[in-house]
């Protein structure tokens, strides 16, 4: 049997006619931290996806211990012995450290009693294997951020996979923490664990991987060993000789009104950010998965509390919270479109008139044909593909369910737009409609904030770019200057340091 555990073999995946992965070949070896990196649509996800039974491949192979197998779900992956510790944290606050180490999988007796002893005890061998000096009768509660990731993981371990995917594993932890994690992943490699370390924090990678696989664009762009590995390579790879398409916004003098600022915002996850917005301006955010990009939104508009600092708008002082944020004139475009932009079973007509739906009615009764009249105007405005105003939002595509969520701010005539990963998971077509809208905005005077995880849309759509990074700002630039993707990007992983 030779050494490697898992392997791939021209695996490729597509989605509607799209290919998103393609003729990936990967091979993980005993007792090896095997990284994956990529910008964000590179195709690092959809990998991982498929090995870990997810998705199905829509070609090539997947070979484990060099048997051919096939995972119908996640559960045959998990039987293969593959297991995966996620990016978030899905503990019970009040279980025990073993209750939620074991939940769902409890240990029974032959009565059918739960066997606590049992689950206590193959609890406590895998906090031993990774050397962690942790309770596991403590609740789950009173533990910070990095013992209940240790929990996570333990999650994993009791059941004596052969391979570990970490996905993001130290995304909200702070550097005595983060630390701390790397050193038990290490730790599991001396043992004999065979792990896949998916991260856009490339010091991390280049700390404890021993060999990098480099993703762009779907495809496999690299493979870099130990000793050939460095930060500068690494982007190089990644970032490739991108072309942005079509589109490309005319830059133009922008007014020294400012319209949005925020001055040393502080909340659960923001560490005194500040920075303002002019009239007519559209503003970057760039960061990596967890640096702090959607708490700003959520920040601006009141779903997030901000602790110490002060949101202006116009000068003026806010005290965020939804309805105070529609009152100032500002709109938000949610990240996660399916579970904070549409309402699915709702048609396109009451989705577009949500926001302002008093004035569609009155004396609470809604004038249905108004309502209706001015949904065909703003589906013809943005060009929305639909069959009508009475369509489920549900059955459009991902680039016109976007459309919907923008246009049900218009008829208030927002003057600051909040949006956040607008064009996630929509077709280039699309992506250009909303560039335009954006730029339509701004050219009318509204201000535009804009979160991506796209370095090349942030470039070519805004007039500055700022940089997060673990919840501060770490960079600032102004996006005519030159050899900008390589600056931002290093800006976003190595920070001020």
């Amino acid at each position: 049997m030779s050494s490697t555990v898992l392997k791939s073999e021209g695996l490729g995946k597509e989605f509607n006619g799209t290919w998103v992965l393609n003729e990936i070949d990967f091979q993980l070896e005993t007792g090896e931290i095997h990284a994956v990196v990529g910008e964000n649509g590179a195709g690092k996800s959809t990998l991982i996806k498929i090995l870990s039974g997810v998705y199905g491949p829509s070609s090539g192979e997947i070979f484990v211990e060099d048997k051919r197998v096939v995972f119908a779900n996640v559960e045959q992956s998990e039987q293969a012995g593959i297991r995966t510790v996620h990016q978030e944290i899905h503990l019970v606050p009040f279980f025990k450290a073993y209750e939620n180490i074991f939940i769902g999988s409890e240990i029974h007796k032959a009565a059918g009693v739960v066997d606590d002893k049992a689950m206590r005890k193959r609890a406590q061998e895998a906090m031993d294997m990774m050397e962690v000096d942790l309770d596991v009768n403590e609740v789950t509660s009173y533990l910070n951020t990095a013992m209940k990731k240790v929990v996570e993981i333990c999650k994993v371990l009791i059941w004596n996979p052969k391979v570990v995917i970490f996905d993001e594993p130290t995304v909200a932890l702070g550097e005595h923490e983060r630390e701390r994690l790397l050193e038990i992943i290490l730790g599991l490699k001396k043992k004999g664990l065979s792990i896949i370390y998916v991260s856009h924090n490339l010091e991390e990678i280049m700390e404890i991987a021993d060999r990098v696989t480099i993703l762009r664009d779907g495809y496999k762009v690299g493979l870099l060993n130990r000793e050939e590995m460095s930060i500068e390579k690494i982007i190089k790879l990644m970032l490739g000789d991108k072309t942005y398409g079509d589109y490309q916004r005319q830059r133009r003098e922008i007014s020294d009104k400012i319209r949005l600022e925020l001055s040393n915002v502080t909340t659960e996850k923001l560490k005194g950010v500040s920075f303002s917005v002019k009239e007519g301006e559209v503003l970057g955010i760039a960061g990596v998965v967890g640096a702090g990009k959607t708490e700003v939104a959520k920040a601006i508009f009141g779903l997030d509390k901000v602790k110490s600092g002060k949101v202006l708008v116009s000068n003026k002082k806010i005290k965020p919270s939804p309805t105070v944020a529609i009152a100032n004139r500002i709109a938000l475009v949610p990240e996660e479109r399916q579970a904070q932009g549409i309402i699915p079973n709702f048609p396109v007509t009451h989705n577009i008139t949500l926001t302002y739906l008093k004035k569609w009615a009155r004396s609470s009764i809604i004038n249905f044909k108004k309502e209706r009249k001015t949904t065909l105007e703003y589906i013809d405005k943005l060009s929305i593909k639909t069959t009508g105003p009475e369509q489920f939002i549900r059955n459009l595509s991902g680039g016109n369910q976007q459309k919907v969520i923008l246009g049900r701010w218009l008829p208030g005539n927002f003057e600051i737009g909040v949006f956040d990963e607008p064009t996630k998971g929509i077709d280039i077509k699309a992506k250009e409609d909303i560039y335009q809208l954006m730029d339509n905005m701004a050219r009318e005077g509204k201000s535009i904030v804009m979160m991506s995880s796209y370095l090349p849309e942030l470039i070519v759509n805004c007039d500055r770019v700022i940089v997060l990074r673990e919840g501060r700002v770490v960079g600032e630039f102004v996006t005519d200057e030159d050899n900008l993707e390589e600056r931002i990007t290093t800006a976003m992983l190595r920070g001020n340091g």
